[in-house]
């Protein structure tokens, strides 16, 4: 284990070594422009000055090139006054210009004669349309994310308003929690999120449903949210939400922010249909709050900073047609609808943030950034039809986040930047206070789906010899960190990166079933069977290594910026030995390592053009092509290999309660028939059995991982000082795309069959018509199963292709005169 650890660290000090490598997902704002006289002469040597605030240096100085041209990269963002002087020139300074994240501002100067002592002020618009980046991004500065009524403010609330995004519905916050938010049909697992340009997903994987930390907005200054035309400092192609931390200053200054509804607020949608079809109550809010106080200022004068922040907010909503049970601690347990008092689902959350800036010398600035959070669901899944009082209650905690952050302007040309980011994700859940794991056993209803007496785990897909991660209580812990270092080196009309990123990981989780391992299941509420599990599960995986490397490389020539990169990506990922102990049905098993689940290595080109249409910053005309990576994620992909997944964990049994008293006189331990219970349905219950496996060329090699390809073609112009419309044309296509094939079964042992739409005015014509193309598999191969995950290629030319048009309007700030 030391030689390993010593290796990987040999390894990052050797790629800073070569590379100076790169958390350059760091996402800062630029300046970029021109100098010409009166005649339209190009100047070079001009001295341009960026002042702000924002500075950790209060201001940054490059010179004109050649081609009268200069770059200032690495710029937070904030508001920015832009000076040009010139020997033999007056002096020309240029205020109000407001920066965002990933934005590079064009600013052009005139120069005319006169003296240097003159200084020639222009206060105007901030700059709409970006002529420098192919990146197409939206950014919500803090007043929107203010002032638009997106319910909880989260990242996924907020890009949910971008043309080309989809994502579950969160009608006025009362979710209170972040969803999965897609782009242009790339997956979940493909899309990004970011803090202060550092990934933050929990160990499991990456994608918005992976993130688990909610974030405290009153921590966020602005979010920048990306679609498309990412560089190669992107991995994957997906969508990229970076959160922009608030920062103090020499100034103490506050914001408390705050909002609280309930029910009186809204309407009724209960109609005489839904209450003639047996509906009695519908989904409702009974309360959603949000309190959000914030503030920092100085520790000491120009040297070191602080902004802190907690956020409490929450929701309660009622659950439609459930409600509490009238008839707790019966024996055997009864279920009686208490119809005045619906069931509920509760959500409390918390954050609580911290931030430090600290400069230790004129061009170095060190940056320290923690927040604890927790989540409490009361009722975690009693949005389903389930007796509240057997729901599982899941406590999200310990959750925090952990950064560090280093950047400085070595030069007026070379820049460096790194960062350490360590995330810690646990959402355990636990039955209800004062429940029993073992007693009492738990029924579900078939017809219905209802549960009653204890926690039940979904026994959908649990045919006999399947093979599931059942849900139950237990721990679900992660955690990742990841480093991340940068060099930019620019000049007047050339900008370089080169950049460096290294993220480990873990899974683990572990499930309980109530009952000893045992459930029960009633039909029209007559027992017919038990489902017994091979309890305790635990599963364990790790990401080994997720390297990547890139450059990334921008010139300007006249009115044409080029914008060319490439990226080495390897992936590898482990699923360590593991001893599983005993349980009430099952003796104690023991699994050993599996590597390479998977070792994937990929090479990824990036190539964009902008050009500056009509050589003034307001029409930019652009295209871009790109190959990325998709998601690799322990949760989704590893744990398909991992062996205990392979358990046969479940097995029913035909169960006739000869006495009546709803509860099995059975030996569960015995396979055969006994006392009110018949034969076990899969002998080999409790043992393994790999009934799902990757093939090599999915798991191995260069050039096999899930990829696609990403074009793009726009045109942005500023229709009105401050407003800039965007018109873009994307084309995505997967390349490597994966199937699954039972090797038990051939084409010749399916039939097809029919159907008969049932006679319904809703339907095309009344209904009543044939509904075919369906498929039964022959009574000799149903039920056997021997999965290989293999490329699709094997068996045709598999596509998926994505072709959309996107208009947008984008309104800027006006810049104070």
């Amino acid at each position: 284990m030391t030689q390993r650890v010593a290796g990987w660290i040999g390894v990052v000090w050797l790629a800073l070594a070569v590379l100076w490598p790169s958390a350059l997902f760091a996402q800062t704002a630029g300046i970029a422009g021109v100098a010409k006289d009166a005649t339209g002469g190009v100047l070079p040597g001009v001295t341009v000055e960026a002042s702000s605030p924002a500075l950790i240096e209060k201001s940054r100085v490059v010179v004109t090139d050649g081609q009268g041209q200069y770059k200032i990269v690495d710029l937070r963002p904030g508001t920015y006054a832009v000076t040009f002087t010139l020997s033999g020139f007056s002096a020309v300074r240029r205020e109000g210009i407001e920066l965002t994240a990933a934005f590079t501002a064009t600013v052009n100067a005139e120069l005319r004669v006169g003296s240097l002592e003159e200084t020639i002020t222009v206060a105007g618009e901030t700059p709409t349309v970006d002529v420098q980046n192919v990146l197409h991004q939206k950014v919500m500065t803090r007043d929107t994310i203010d002032a638009v009524p997106t319910g909880s403010r989260s990242f996924s609330n907020l890009a949910v308003l971008i043309p080309g995004t989809s994502s579950a519905s969160d009608v006025g916050g009362t979710l209170a929690r972040n969803n999965a938010v897609t782009i242009h049909d790339t997956r979940a697992t493909e899309t990004v999120v970011l803090f202060d340009g550092m990934p933050v997903n929990h160990g499991g994987g990456v994608g918005g449903a992976q993130v688990g930390l909610n974030f405290n907005n009153g921590a966020i200054q602005e979010i920048s949210i990306q679609t498309g035309g990412l560089s190669a400092e992107s991995e994957l192609g997906g969508l990229v939400s970076n959160m922009i931390p608030r920062e103090g200053a020499n100034t103490f200054r506050g914001v408390v922010f705050g909002n609280y509804t309930n029910g009186h607020l809204q309407s009724n949608n209960l109609t005489d249909s839904l209450m003639a079809s047996g509906l009695t109550a519908v989904n409702s809010v009974d309360e959603i709050w949000d309190f959000n106080p914030g503030g920092g200022g100085p520790i000491v004068r120009d040297k070191l900073w602080f902004y802190v922040s907690a956020r409490s907010w929450g929701t309660n909503t009622f659950v439609a047609g459930n409600f509490f049970n009238a008839t707790p601690g019966t024996d055997p347990p009864t279920y009686t609808p208490d119809r005045s008092r619906q069931a509920t689902y509760p959500l409390t959350l918390g954050a609580y943030s911290g931030r430090l800036n600290w400069q230790p010398a004129a061009r170095n600035k060190v940056t320290g950034y923690y927040s604890l959070e927790r989540s409490i669901y009361q009722h975690y899944i009693s949005q389903t039809l389930d007796d509240p009082d057997v729901t599982l209650r899941s406590n999200w905690q310990p959750d925090y986040v952990g950064q560090l952050r280093w950047n400085s302007p070595v030069t007026n040309r070379l820049l460096l930047e790194a960062g350490w980011t360590y995330v810690n994700f646990n959402y355990s859940t636990a039955l209800q206070p004062g429940a029993l794991l073992n007693t009492p056993y738990s029924y579900r209803e078939q017809s219905t789906g209802y549960v009653w007496g204890n926690y039940q785990q979904d026994p959908t897909g649990n045919a006999p010899g399947s093979q599931t991660e059942f849900m139950g209580p237990g721990a679900n812990a992660t955690h990742q960190y990841n480093v991340n270092a940068a060099a930019s080196y620019v000049t007047g009309s050339h900008a370089a990166k080169f950049g460096f990123r290294l993220m480990r990981s873990e899974a683990y989780a572990d499930r309980f079933v109530t009952g000893n391992g045992v459930t029960l299941q009633l039909r029209n509420g007559s027992p017919t069977q038990v489902t017994q599990y091979a309890t305790p599960v635990q599963f364990h995986e790790r990401l080994r290594a997720n390297v990547g490397l890139f450059g990334q490389d921008q010139w300007t020539v006249k009115r044409l910026t080029v914008n060319a990169g490439l990226r080495f990506d390897y992936l590898n990922a482990y699923i360590p030995p593991q001893t599983l102990p005993a349980g009430p049905l099952v003796p104690e098993r023991s699994f050993q390592q599996i590597d390479n689940v998977p070792n994937w290595k990929d090479v990824s080109p990036r190539l964009g053009g902008s050009f500056d249409l009509f050589g003034n910053g307001k029409t930019a005309v652009k295209g871009s092509v790109g190959r990325y990576l998709g998601g690799g994620a322990l949760l989704l992909f590893t744990r398909v290999a991992d062996p205990v997944t392979s358990a046969v964990a479940t097995a029913t049994r035909t169960w006739n309660d000869a006495n009546g008293d709803s509860t099995p006189q059975c030996t569960f331990t015995n396979p055969q028939s006994n006392g009110e219970c018949g034969p076990i349905s899969d002998q080999g219950f409790g043992g393994s059995r790999i009934l799902t496996r990757y093939d090599d060329s999915v798991t191995n090699g260069y050039g096999v991982r899930n990829n696609n390809w990403e074009t793009s073609g726009s045109i942005q112009h500023e229709l009105l000082p401050g407003l800039a419309v965007t018109g873009a044309y994307f084309r995505r296509w997967y390349g490597n795309i994966i199937v699954t094939d039972n090797l038990a079964a051939v084409p010749a042992d399916y039939s097809p069959y029919c159907i008969t739409a049932p006679v319904d005015a809703r339907l095309p014509n009344g209904g009543g018509y044939p509904v075919c193309g369906l498929y039964d598999i022959s009574p000799a191969r149903f039920g056997q199963t021997d999965n290989l995950i293999t490329q699709s290629s094997n068996f045709g030319d598999a596509r998926e292709v994505y072709s959309g048009f996107d208009v947008s309007a984008n309104r800027g700030s006006r810049a104070a005169c």
